[in-house]
């Protein structure tokens, strides 16, 4: 029942936010001297934020079967991320980088209907054993969260550079940050996301080692799950550094933060894959291991 509740809500958010992204994409295009579809685009957005919020706290409290959890599935995880990412963009384009949201509500839109298959299709909780597990998870999930904001800024870059080489100039209704700012925003939600993802993956390599029969195998570190998250690692490891390396600067840090989110989008979808694998797994071993006590007595 709660899953369901769960899909229904995320289908109606999804829906908001593709509305919003709609209203958004059109602000791009034509002049907003009124205002109309800035308060329509703030509106659904402001919605979607809340919606998210209360979801995330209602399955916090009300979901897990025996303690307080707050990421005790993927789905849970999705939605600290798509909250949180929602907040941070409101919060960055008041302050310094005006026109981000349009740019961050497609991104909010694909978070939010992944949340729905996560929740309908694909739900497997999590098996919280350890502190470690709950720091690698908490590490990975939050350094996401900058990663998106990084992308979101990535493509804005992309399309500010465009419109300048193309000598278009923004009408009176529109409002887009420079692209100083805009690479600002990336560098420094890099570094951020980068220090919590280097410290998730460090609390992951701790379990694999300390975990005598992992699911990656004994030969863990030629797994699709590491070698995806090493490559982006480095990736975002040299976006970090873009203003000591000049050969990354300006465009190629947008695509490569934007390169960055697919594949650790990509990292999920193996992980859900390895998890859905691993059902079977447990129950053939614990035959086998039956068997050989029966044999052995």
């Amino acid at each position: 029942m709660p899953e369901f509740i769960t899909s229904i809500l995320l289908a109606i958010l999804t829906a908001l936010s593709l509305v919003a992204s709609t209203v958004a994409a059109v602000r791009l295009r034509k002049d907003d001297t009124s205002g109309v579809l800035r308060r329509l685009q703030h509106a659904l957005l402001g919605i979607c934020v809340t919606g998210t919020g209360l979801l995330f706290v209602y399955r916090t409290i009300y979901v897990p079967p025996q303690v307080w959890q707050p990421l005790g599935s993927h789905v849970d995880g999705l939605l600290l991320i798509a909250t949180l990412f929602a907040a941070a963009v409101l919060f960055v384009q008041r302050a310094s980088v005006q026109g981000l949201t349009a740019f961050a509500l497609p991104l909010l839109t694909i978070l939010l209907a992944w949340s729905i298959c996560a929740s309908a299709w694909t739900y497997e909780p999590f098996k919280i054993e350890s502190v470690w597990t709950k720091a690698h998870k908490a590490g990975v999930y939050l350094g996401s969260l900058f990663f998106c904001i990084a992308a979101a800024a990535g493509m804005m870059y992309l399309y500010i550079q465009r419109r300048l080489q193309r000598h278009q100039r923004p009408g009176p209704g529109q409002h887009l940050a420079s692209l100083e700012a805009t690479e600002q925003l990336i560098i420094r939600t890099t570094t951020l996301g980068f220090a919590l993802l280097t410290f998730g993956l460090v609390c992951g390599l701790i379990l694999v080692v300390d975990t005598p029969h992992t699911s990656l195998g004994p030969t863990w570190w030629l797994s699709p799950k590491v070698i995806l998250a090493a490559l982006v690692w480095l990736i975002y490891a040299i976006v970090m550094n873009v203003r000591f390396a000049t050969a990354f600067r300006g465009t190629r840090a947008a695509w490569l933060s934007i390169v960055g989110v697919i594949l650790i989008m990509a990292i999920f979808g193996v992980v859900n894959t390895l998890s859905d694998e691993d059902e079977d797994q447990p129950q053939f071993v614990d035959n086998k291991k039956i068997e050989v006590d029966a044999w052995r007595h």
